[in-house]
Protein backbone atom coordinates (compact mmCIF):
# COMPACT_ATOMS: atom_id res chain seq x y z
CA UNK A 1 0.00 0.00 0.00
CA UNK A 2 2.65 2.21 1.09
CA UNK A 3 4.50 2.41 -2.77
CA UNK A 4 1.20 2.22 -4.27
CA UNK A 5 0.59 5.62 -2.03
CA UNK A 6 4.34 7.03 -2.97
CA UNK A 7 3.98 5.92 -6.90
CA UNK A 8 0.47 7.96 -6.54
CA UNK A 9 1.83 11.01 -4.88
CA UNK A 10 4.80 10.55 -8.20
CA UNK A 11 2.47 10.60 -10.17
CA UNK A 12 0.79 13.58 -8.85
CA UNK A 13 3.83 15.51 -8.48
CA UNK A 14 4.45 14.16 -11.88
CA UNK A 15 1.35 16.03 -13.51
CA UNK A 16 2.31 19.08 -11.44
CA UNK A 17 5.29 19.53 -12.58
CA UNK A 18 4.05 19.11 -16.40
CA UNK A 19 1.21 21.33 -15.79
CA UNK A 20 3.88 24.19 -14.62
CA UNK A 21 6.78 23.58 -16.88
CA UNK A 22 4.66 23.35 -19.74
CA UNK A 23 6.17 25.83 -22.51
CA UNK A 24 3.93 28.90 -22.74
CA UNK A 25 2.46 30.02 -25.69
CA UNK A 26 3.83 32.72 -27.19
CA UNK A 27 1.40 36.16 -26.65
CA UNK A 28 0.55 38.28 -28.83
CA UNK A 29 2.65 41.53 -27.95
CA UNK A 30 0.45 44.56 -27.10
CA UNK A 31 -3.00 45.13 -24.84
CA UNK A 32 -5.91 46.76 -26.86
CA UNK A 33 -7.97 46.95 -23.39
CA UNK A 34 -5.41 48.42 -21.77
CA UNK A 35 -5.27 51.19 -24.60
CA UNK A 36 -8.94 51.36 -24.50
CA UNK A 37 -8.25 52.40 -20.31
CA UNK A 38 -5.61 54.36 -20.48
CA UNK A 39 -4.89 55.44 -24.05
CA UNK A 40 -7.56 58.50 -24.10
CA UNK A 41 -6.71 59.29 -20.44
CA UNK A 42 -2.71 59.46 -21.15
CA UNK A 43 -3.55 61.65 -24.10
CA UNK A 44 -5.57 64.61 -21.81
CA UNK A 45 -2.84 64.38 -19.25
CA UNK A 46 -0.45 64.86 -22.11
CA UNK A 47 -2.34 68.27 -22.81
CA UNK A 48 -3.18 69.62 -20.21
CA UNK A 49 0.70 69.51 -18.71
CA UNK A 50 1.76 70.76 -22.02
CA UNK A 51 -0.55 73.56 -22.22
CA UNK A 52 -0.59 74.38 -18.18
CA UNK A 53 3.40 73.74 -17.37
CA UNK A 54 4.96 73.94 -20.90
CA UNK A 55 7.95 76.94 -20.33
CA UNK A 56 5.64 77.79 -17.57
CA UNK A 57 6.54 76.46 -14.08
CA UNK A 58 5.61 79.69 -12.09
CA UNK A 59 1.88 80.20 -13.45
CA UNK A 60 -1.89 80.49 -12.08
CA UNK A 61 -2.02 76.55 -14.24
CA UNK A 62 0.07 74.71 -11.58
CA UNK A 63 -3.07 74.23 -9.34
CA UNK A 64 -5.53 73.66 -12.07
CA UNK A 65 -2.98 71.01 -13.81
CA UNK A 66 -2.74 69.57 -10.83
CA UNK A 67 -6.52 69.79 -10.04
CA UNK A 68 -6.94 67.98 -13.44
CA UNK A 69 -4.61 65.40 -12.75
CA UNK A 70 -6.36 64.10 -9.50
CA UNK A 71 -9.23 63.59 -11.54
CA UNK A 72 -7.47 61.63 -14.23
CA UNK A 73 -6.02 59.69 -11.28
CA UNK A 74 -9.21 58.89 -10.12
CA UNK A 75 -10.54 58.17 -13.67
CA UNK A 76 -7.98 55.57 -14.16
CA UNK A 77 -8.33 53.77 -10.74
CA UNK A 78 -12.13 53.54 -11.78
CA UNK A 79 -11.43 51.99 -14.98
CA UNK A 80 -9.27 49.07 -12.99
CA UNK A 81 -11.97 48.91 -10.96
CA UNK A 82 -9.80 50.35 -7.58
CA UNK A 83 -10.85 53.15 -4.96
CA UNK A 84 -9.17 57.07 -5.50
CA UNK A 85 -7.45 57.39 -2.02
CA UNK A 86 -7.48 53.95 -0.19
CA UNK A 87 -4.20 52.04 -0.22
CA UNK A 88 -3.82 48.17 -0.37
CA UNK A 89 -4.75 48.27 3.69
CA UNK A 90 -8.38 50.35 2.57
CA UNK A 91 -6.62 53.55 4.58
CA UNK A 92 -7.25 57.01 3.57
CA UNK A 93 -5.56 59.08 5.72
CA UNK A 94 -1.85 59.46 3.80
CA UNK A 95 -3.28 59.77 0.47
CA UNK A 96 -5.59 62.31 1.58
CA UNK A 97 -2.37 64.47 2.63
CA UNK A 98 -0.98 64.02 -0.64
CA UNK A 99 -3.55 65.31 -2.16
CA UNK A 100 -4.03 68.08 -0.53
CA UNK A 101 0.08 69.12 0.10
CA UNK A 102 0.24 68.55 -3.78
CA UNK A 103 -2.67 71.21 -3.88
CA UNK A 104 -0.70 73.62 -1.74
CA UNK A 105 2.66 73.09 -2.89
CA UNK A 106 1.23 73.63 -6.21
CA UNK A 107 -0.24 76.74 -5.45
CA UNK A 108 3.20 77.90 -3.93
CA UNK A 109 3.99 77.63 -7.42
CA UNK A 110 1.79 80.81 -8.70
CA UNK A 111 2.00 82.78 -5.27
CA UNK A 112 6.17 82.99 -5.39
CA UNK A 113 8.77 84.01 -7.61
CA UNK A 114 11.77 82.88 -5.03
CA UNK A 115 14.04 81.01 -7.23
CA UNK A 116 14.87 78.56 -4.21
CA UNK A 117 11.19 78.26 -3.59
CA UNK A 118 10.24 77.49 -6.86
CA UNK A 119 12.74 75.14 -7.13
CA UNK A 120 12.08 72.93 -3.51
CA UNK A 121 8.40 73.05 -4.06
CA UNK A 122 9.21 71.42 -7.35
CA UNK A 123 11.42 68.92 -5.75
CA UNK A 124 8.61 68.44 -3.27
CA UNK A 125 6.42 68.12 -5.92
CA UNK A 126 7.77 65.28 -7.79
CA UNK A 127 8.93 63.25 -4.38
CA UNK A 128 5.16 63.47 -2.88
CA UNK A 129 3.75 63.46 -6.60
CA UNK A 130 5.25 59.72 -6.63
CA UNK A 131 5.24 58.84 -3.18
CA UNK A 132 1.82 58.98 -3.97
CA UNK A 133 1.12 56.76 -7.20
CA UNK A 134 3.42 54.39 -5.29
CA UNK A 135 1.14 54.62 -2.02
CA UNK A 136 -1.78 53.57 -3.96
CA UNK A 137 -0.23 50.37 -6.07
CA UNK A 138 1.66 49.16 -3.40
CA UNK A 139 1.90 48.07 0.45
CA UNK A 140 4.64 50.08 2.13
CA UNK A 141 3.50 48.86 5.63
CA UNK A 142 6.99 48.60 7.73
CA UNK A 143 9.12 50.67 5.29
CA UNK A 144 11.77 52.68 6.30
CA UNK A 145 13.39 55.61 4.18
CA UNK A 146 15.65 52.76 2.20
CA UNK A 147 12.51 51.29 1.21
CA UNK A 148 10.85 54.30 0.33
CA UNK A 149 13.42 55.87 -1.57
CA UNK A 150 14.24 52.47 -3.43
CA UNK A 151 10.47 52.77 -3.78
CA UNK A 152 10.42 56.00 -4.90
CA UNK A 153 12.89 55.48 -7.70
CA UNK A 154 11.65 52.39 -9.28
CA UNK A 155 8.32 53.44 -9.49
CA UNK A 156 10.48 56.74 -11.57
CA UNK A 157 12.61 53.88 -13.60
CA UNK A 158 11.11 50.50 -13.91
CA UNK A 159 7.98 51.83 -16.04
CA UNK A 160 10.61 52.75 -19.24
CA UNK A 161 11.24 49.37 -19.35
CA UNK A 162 7.96 48.87 -20.78
CA UNK A 163 8.08 52.19 -23.01
CA UNK A 164 7.04 49.87 -26.21
CA UNK A 165 3.61 49.27 -24.11
CA UNK A 166 1.44 51.97 -25.88
CA UNK A 167 2.78 51.66 -29.27
CA UNK A 168 2.18 47.57 -29.42
CA UNK A 169 -1.17 48.63 -27.48
CA UNK A 170 -2.64 50.82 -30.16
CA UNK A 171 -1.26 49.02 -32.74
CA UNK A 172 -3.60 45.77 -31.56
CA UNK A 173 -6.13 47.96 -31.02
CA UNK A 174 -5.97 49.55 -34.20
CA UNK A 175 -6.00 45.70 -35.47
CA UNK A 176 -9.12 44.93 -34.01
CA UNK A 177 -11.03 48.24 -34.83
CA UNK A 178 -9.61 47.58 -38.69
CA UNK A 179 -10.80 43.61 -38.57
CA UNK A 180 -14.67 45.39 -39.21
CA UNK A 181 -13.15 47.27 -42.22
CA UNK A 182 -13.24 45.65 -45.28
CA UNK A 183 -10.49 43.67 -46.55
CA UNK A 184 -10.33 45.68 -49.73
CA UNK A 185 -10.29 49.35 -48.01
CA UNK A 186 -7.34 47.86 -45.52
CA UNK A 187 -5.54 46.45 -49.26
CA UNK A 188 -5.70 49.98 -50.60
CA UNK A 189 -4.61 51.71 -47.49
CA UNK A 190 -1.75 49.42 -47.16
CA UNK A 191 -0.71 49.84 -50.79
CA UNK A 192 -0.65 53.63 -50.40
CA UNK A 193 1.12 53.72 -47.48
CA UNK A 194 3.85 51.40 -49.16
CA UNK A 195 3.91 53.54 -52.22
CA UNK A 196 4.56 56.38 -50.33
CA UNK A 197 7.43 54.73 -48.75
CA UNK A 198 9.09 53.48 -51.82
CA UNK A 199 8.59 57.15 -53.39
CA UNK A 200 10.57 58.98 -50.32
CA UNK A 201 14.51 57.58 -51.55
CA UNK A 202 13.41 57.63 -55.53
CA UNK A 203 12.55 61.40 -55.24
CA UNK A 204 15.50 61.89 -53.38
CA UNK A 205 17.81 60.66 -56.10
CA UNK A 206 15.58 61.20 -59.09
CA UNK A 207 15.46 65.14 -58.12
CA UNK A 208 19.04 65.00 -57.36
CA UNK A 209 19.93 64.08 -60.68
CA UNK A 210 17.55 66.52 -61.91
CA UNK A 211 18.50 69.21 -60.30
CA UNK A 212 22.34 68.83 -61.56
CA UNK A 213 21.27 68.06 -65.49
CA UNK A 214 19.18 71.43 -66.13
CA UNK A 215 20.00 74.50 -64.37
CA UNK A 216 16.14 75.90 -65.33
CA UNK A 217 15.00 73.20 -63.30
CA UNK A 218 17.73 73.92 -60.21
CA UNK A 219 16.59 77.46 -60.10
CA UNK A 220 13.20 76.74 -60.01
CA UNK A 221 13.38 74.81 -57.20
CA UNK A 222 15.79 76.93 -55.29
CA UNK A 223 13.12 79.64 -55.76
CA UNK A 224 10.14 76.98 -54.00
CA UNK A 225 11.90 76.52 -51.29
CA UNK A 226 13.44 80.04 -50.87
CA UNK A 227 9.63 80.90 -50.10
CA UNK A 228 9.73 78.29 -47.16
CA UNK A 229 10.86 79.67 -44.06
CA UNK A 230 10.93 77.92 -40.37
CA UNK A 231 8.77 80.36 -38.20
CA UNK A 232 10.53 81.65 -35.73
CA UNK A 233 8.82 79.82 -32.91
CA UNK A 234 10.34 76.53 -34.47
CA UNK A 235 11.70 75.25 -31.22
CA UNK A 236 8.84 75.57 -29.60
CA UNK A 237 6.74 73.76 -31.79
CA UNK A 238 9.38 70.84 -31.44
CA UNK A 239 9.47 71.36 -27.42
CA UNK A 240 5.82 71.09 -27.06
CA UNK A 241 5.57 67.91 -29.79
CA UNK A 242 8.05 66.30 -27.49
CA UNK A 243 6.26 67.61 -24.24
CA UNK A 244 3.45 65.70 -25.99
CA UNK A 245 5.08 62.80 -26.19
CA UNK A 246 7.15 62.39 -22.92
CA UNK A 247 4.01 62.75 -20.86
CA UNK A 248 1.65 60.70 -22.86
CA UNK A 249 4.60 57.98 -22.53
CA UNK A 250 4.43 58.16 -19.00
CA UNK A 251 1.25 59.00 -18.21
CA UNK A 252 0.33 55.59 -19.90
CA UNK A 253 3.50 53.54 -18.70
CA UNK A 254 3.50 54.22 -15.18
CA UNK A 255 0.22 53.38 -13.67
CA UNK A 256 -0.12 50.62 -16.24
CA UNK A 257 2.89 49.13 -15.09
CA UNK A 258 2.19 49.30 -11.53
CA UNK A 259 -1.39 47.71 -11.68
CA UNK A 260 0.33 44.75 -13.87
CA UNK A 261 3.35 44.03 -11.56
CA UNK A 262 4.70 44.56 -7.88
CA UNK A 263 7.58 46.43 -7.26
CA UNK A 264 10.32 43.63 -5.37
CA UNK A 265 11.09 45.87 -1.96
CA UNK A 266 9.44 44.93 1.07
CA UNK A 267 9.32 45.94 4.50
CA UNK A 268 12.58 46.77 6.36
CA UNK A 269 13.37 43.51 8.47
CA UNK A 270 15.30 43.71 11.67
CA UNK A 271 19.18 43.10 11.07
CA UNK A 272 20.99 40.09 12.08
CA UNK A 273 24.71 41.16 12.20
CA UNK A 274 26.73 40.77 15.02
CA UNK A 275 26.03 44.28 17.51
CA UNK A 276 29.18 44.12 19.04
CA UNK A 277 30.62 45.75 15.98
CA UNK A 278 28.71 48.85 16.41
CA UNK A 279 28.92 49.00 20.05
CA UNK A 280 32.30 49.22 19.61
CA UNK A 281 32.60 51.74 17.07
CA UNK A 282 29.69 53.82 18.48
CA UNK A 283 31.31 53.80 22.09
CA UNK A 284 34.65 55.90 20.71
CA UNK A 285 32.18 58.20 18.68
CA UNK A 286 30.06 58.46 22.05
CA UNK A 287 33.23 59.30 24.09
CA UNK A 288 34.27 61.80 21.38
CA UNK A 289 30.74 63.62 21.10
CA UNK A 290 30.89 63.55 24.82
CA UNK A 291 33.77 65.89 24.96
CA UNK A 292 32.59 68.28 22.06
CA UNK A 293 29.42 68.37 24.16
CA UNK A 294 30.90 69.44 27.10
CA UNK A 295 32.81 72.04 25.47
CA UNK A 296 30.00 73.37 23.86
CA UNK A 297 28.17 73.60 27.17
CA UNK A 298 31.01 75.44 28.61
CA UNK A 299 32.10 77.67 25.97
CA UNK A 300 29.68 78.33 23.59
CA UNK A 301 26.12 78.49 25.62
CA UNK A 302 27.99 80.04 28.54
CA UNK A 303 30.26 81.89 27.92
CA UNK A 304 32.15 81.31 30.60
CA UNK A 305 35.55 80.50 28.32
CA UNK A 306 37.53 83.58 26.46
CA UNK A 307 37.83 82.81 22.37
CA UNK A 308 40.95 82.42 21.51
CA UNK A 309 43.02 85.28 19.99
CA UNK A 310 41.83 87.03 16.73
CA UNK A 311 38.58 85.04 16.90
CA UNK A 312 34.95 87.50 16.91
CA UNK A 313 31.86 85.36 17.97
CA UNK A 314 30.30 85.96 14.50
CA UNK A 315 33.79 84.63 12.58
CA UNK A 316 33.83 81.70 14.76
CA UNK A 317 30.16 80.75 14.91
CA UNK A 318 30.64 80.50 10.73
CA UNK A 319 33.82 78.66 11.09
CA UNK A 320 32.37 75.87 12.61
CA UNK A 321 28.86 75.99 11.38
CA UNK A 322 29.19 73.65 8.22
CA UNK A 323 31.46 71.11 9.94
CA UNK A 324 29.21 70.85 12.87
CA UNK A 325 25.99 70.51 10.33
CA UNK A 326 27.62 67.73 8.63
CA UNK A 327 28.52 65.70 11.39
CA UNK A 328 24.84 66.12 12.78
CA UNK A 329 23.67 64.68 9.31
CA UNK A 330 25.90 61.51 9.95
CA UNK A 331 24.55 60.75 13.28
CA UNK A 332 21.15 60.74 11.90
CA UNK A 333 22.31 58.23 9.33
CA UNK A 334 24.56 56.33 11.75
CA UNK A 335 21.21 56.17 14.13
CA UNK A 336 19.36 54.97 10.89
CA UNK A 337 21.64 52.30 9.83
CA UNK A 338 22.39 51.26 12.84
CA UNK A 339 19.04 50.21 13.95
CA UNK A 340 18.34 48.57 10.58
CA UNK A 341 21.66 46.42 10.15
CA UNK A 342 22.33 45.12 13.07
CA UNK A 343 20.48 42.72 16.04
CA UNK A 344 18.53 44.21 18.61
CA UNK A 345 20.51 45.15 21.51
CA UNK A 346 19.94 47.00 24.69
CA UNK A 347 23.53 47.87 25.06
CA UNK A 348 23.57 49.52 21.17
CA UNK A 349 20.23 51.30 22.05
CA UNK A 350 21.36 53.36 24.76
CA UNK A 351 24.55 54.26 22.95
CA UNK A 352 22.52 55.37 20.41
CA UNK A 353 20.33 57.28 22.27
CA UNK A 354 23.33 58.90 24.15
CA UNK A 355 24.65 59.93 19.85
CA UNK A 356 20.93 61.26 19.65
CA UNK A 357 21.08 63.07 22.58
CA UNK A 358 25.01 64.57 22.19
CA UNK A 359 23.20 65.45 18.67
CA UNK A 360 20.53 67.52 19.77
CA UNK A 361 23.29 69.55 21.80
CA UNK A 362 25.13 69.32 17.95
CA UNK A 363 22.02 70.78 16.46
CA UNK A 364 21.72 73.40 19.83
CA UNK A 365 25.11 74.78 18.78
CA UNK A 366 24.77 74.90 15.06
CA UNK A 367 21.28 76.83 15.39
CA UNK A 368 23.61 79.24 18.27
CA UNK A 369 26.16 79.81 16.02
CA UNK A 370 24.01 80.58 12.74
CA UNK A 371 21.94 82.77 14.79
CA UNK A 372 25.09 84.97 16.27
CA UNK A 373 26.61 84.99 12.38
CA UNK A 374 22.80 86.36 11.33
CA UNK A 375 23.69 89.15 13.92
CA UNK A 376 26.68 90.27 12.89
CA UNK A 377 26.18 90.00 8.75
CA UNK A 378 22.24 89.77 8.52
CA UNK A 379 19.80 87.56 6.92
CA UNK A 380 19.84 85.73 3.92
CA UNK A 381 17.79 83.00 2.42
CA UNK A 382 20.53 80.74 2.74
CA UNK A 383 21.01 81.29 6.66
CA UNK A 384 17.06 81.01 7.08
CA UNK A 385 17.19 77.83 5.22
CA UNK A 386 19.70 76.38 7.51
CA UNK A 387 17.71 77.40 10.91
CA UNK A 388 14.66 75.70 9.33
CA UNK A 389 16.03 72.79 8.47
CA UNK A 390 18.09 72.38 11.58
CA UNK A 391 14.21 72.67 13.36
CA UNK A 392 13.19 69.76 11.26
CA UNK A 393 16.36 67.78 11.57
CA UNK A 394 15.66 67.66 15.15
CA UNK A 395 12.31 66.41 14.84
CA UNK A 396 13.67 63.86 12.77
CA UNK A 397 16.04 62.52 14.98
CA UNK A 398 13.36 62.55 17.76
CA UNK A 399 11.36 60.22 15.62
CA UNK A 400 14.64 57.55 14.87
CA UNK A 401 15.41 57.60 18.47
CA UNK A 402 11.34 56.41 19.46
CA UNK A 403 11.64 53.93 16.64
CA UNK A 404 14.67 52.78 18.61
CA UNK A 405 12.52 51.73 21.22
CA UNK A 406 9.03 51.25 19.53
CA UNK A 407 10.16 49.03 16.49
CA UNK A 408 6.39 49.24 14.35
CA UNK A 409 6.58 53.57 14.67
CA UNK A 410 6.51 54.48 10.93
CA UNK A 411 9.58 56.83 11.34
CA UNK A 412 9.65 57.38 7.47
CA UNK A 413 5.98 58.52 7.34
CA UNK A 414 6.35 60.70 10.31
CA UNK A 415 9.39 62.41 9.32
CA UNK A 416 7.65 63.19 5.53
CA UNK A 417 4.18 64.38 7.09
CA UNK A 418 6.44 66.61 9.31
CA UNK A 419 9.32 67.74 6.62
CA UNK A 420 6.55 68.53 4.17
CA UNK A 421 4.41 70.80 6.80
CA UNK A 422 7.05 72.20 7.78
CA UNK A 423 8.10 73.32 4.41
CA UNK A 424 4.51 74.42 3.40
CA UNK A 425 4.62 76.78 6.69
CA UNK A 426 8.48 77.88 5.10
CA UNK A 427 6.90 78.40 1.89
CA UNK A 428 4.09 80.25 2.89
CA UNK A 429 5.48 82.41 5.53
CA UNK A 430 7.67 84.27 2.34
CA UNK A 431 11.19 83.73 3.12
CA UNK A 432 12.12 86.92 0.65
CA UNK A 433 9.85 89.38 2.48
CA UNK A 434 10.49 88.29 5.58
CA UNK A 435 14.47 88.31 4.99
CA UNK A 436 14.17 92.28 3.33
CA UNK A 437 12.19 93.03 6.47
CA UNK A 438 14.24 91.66 8.68
CA UNK A 439 17.59 93.05 7.19
CA UNK A 440 16.13 96.74 6.78
CA UNK A 441 14.88 96.68 10.41
CA UNK A 442 18.75 95.90 11.49
CA UNK A 443 20.90 97.58 9.15
CA UNK A 444 22.55 100.54 9.85
CA UNK A 445 20.67 103.10 7.14
CA UNK A 446 23.13 105.84 7.88
CA UNK A 447 26.20 103.94 6.78
CA UNK A 448 26.39 103.35 3.17
CA UNK A 449 29.62 101.60 2.90
CA UNK A 450 28.91 98.60 5.08
CA UNK A 451 25.32 97.27 6.46
CA UNK A 452 23.30 99.04 4.54
CA UNK A 453 24.83 98.80 1.21
CA UNK A 454 25.23 95.01 1.48
CA UNK A 455 21.59 94.56 2.48
CA UNK A 456 20.77 96.98 -0.09
CA UNK A 457 22.72 95.30 -2.74
CA UNK A 458 21.12 92.09 -1.58
CA UNK A 459 17.78 92.95 -1.78
CA UNK A 460 18.35 94.14 -5.41
CA UNK A 461 20.20 91.49 -6.85
CA UNK A 462 19.37 88.45 -4.69
CA UNK A 463 15.75 88.43 -3.26
CA UNK A 464 12.74 88.13 -5.97
CA UNK A 465 9.28 90.32 -6.56
CA UNK A 466 8.10 88.57 -3.18
CA UNK A 467 10.38 90.88 -1.74
CA UNK A 468 8.37 94.30 -2.65
CA UNK A 469 5.72 94.74 0.33
CA UNK A 470 8.76 94.96 2.70
CA UNK A 471 10.38 97.63 0.06
CA UNK A 472 7.69 99.67 -1.18
CA UNK A 473 8.01 102.20 1.70
CA UNK A 474 12.10 102.74 0.85
CA UNK A 475 11.56 105.17 -2.55
CA UNK A 476 15.35 104.99 -3.42
CA UNK A 477 15.49 101.54 -2.99
CA UNK A 478 12.01 100.22 -4.92
CA UNK A 479 13.50 102.46 -7.72
CA UNK A 480 16.46 100.80 -7.65
CA UNK A 481 15.11 97.21 -7.28
CA UNK A 482 12.94 98.33 -10.29
CA UNK A 483 15.05 99.32 -12.87
CA UNK A 484 17.77 96.67 -12.44
CA UNK A 485 15.31 93.22 -11.46
CA UNK A 486 11.54 93.90 -12.01
CA UNK A 487 11.57 94.94 -15.77
CA UNK A 488 13.46 91.66 -17.34
CA UNK A 489 11.87 89.61 -14.95
CA UNK A 490 8.47 90.89 -15.69
CA UNK A 491 9.54 90.24 -19.93
CA UNK A 492 10.66 87.12 -19.58
CA UNK A 493 8.14 85.18 -17.03
CA UNK A 494 5.05 86.93 -17.09
CA UNK A 495 4.88 89.36 -19.94
CA UNK A 496 1.16 89.97 -19.30
CA UNK A 497 0.23 86.08 -20.08
CA UNK A 498 -3.01 84.79 -18.65
CA UNK A 499 -1.50 81.39 -18.40
CA UNK A 500 1.45 83.06 -16.73
CA UNK A 501 -0.36 84.82 -14.19
CA UNK A 502 1.82 84.61 -11.02
CA UNK A 503 0.49 86.88 -7.89
CA UNK A 504 3.77 88.16 -7.18
CA UNK A 505 3.86 89.32 -10.03
CA UNK A 506 0.88 90.78 -9.98
CA UNK A 507 1.46 92.47 -6.57
CA UNK A 508 4.41 93.97 -7.74
CA UNK A 509 2.72 95.37 -10.99
CA UNK A 510 -0.03 97.42 -8.70
CA UNK A 511 3.40 98.80 -6.39
CA UNK A 512 4.81 100.34 -9.53
CA UNK A 513 1.88 101.21 -10.52
CA UNK A 514 1.26 103.08 -7.25
CA UNK A 515 4.80 104.84 -7.38
CA UNK A 516 4.65 106.97 -10.58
Amino acid sequence: MDNIARENNFNEQSMTNIVLEAPVQAQVKGDAKSFRKYGLLSLVFAIVYTFCLYKNKSGITYPIFMAITFGLIYAVRKSDDLPFLKDKNGKVGLNLFYVISLFLLSVTKCMFTSYSIQWLSGLAIFLLFFSFIMQLYIDTTGWDIVGWLGGIMLTMVRPFANIAWPFQDFALFVKERGSETSKEKKNAIMAVLIGLIVAVPLLAVVVSLLVSADAVFSRILEKVFEGIHLPDNFGDFVGIVLTLCISFICAYIIPNSLYKKKIGIGPAKQGNTNPLIAITFTVLLGLVYLLFCLIQVLFLFTGSMTLPAGYTYASYAHEGFYQLLAVCLINVALVSVCSRMFAKNKLLTCILSIIGICTYIMIASSAMRMILYIGAYTLTFLRLFVLWFLCVLSLWLAYLIIGLYKSDFPVFKAAMVTITVAYLAFAFANPDYQIAKYDLAHADMSDDTSTYGSVERYIVYNLSLDAIPAIKTNEDLLSEYKDNIYFDQWEINYAGSIRKFNYSYWRAEKVFEEEK
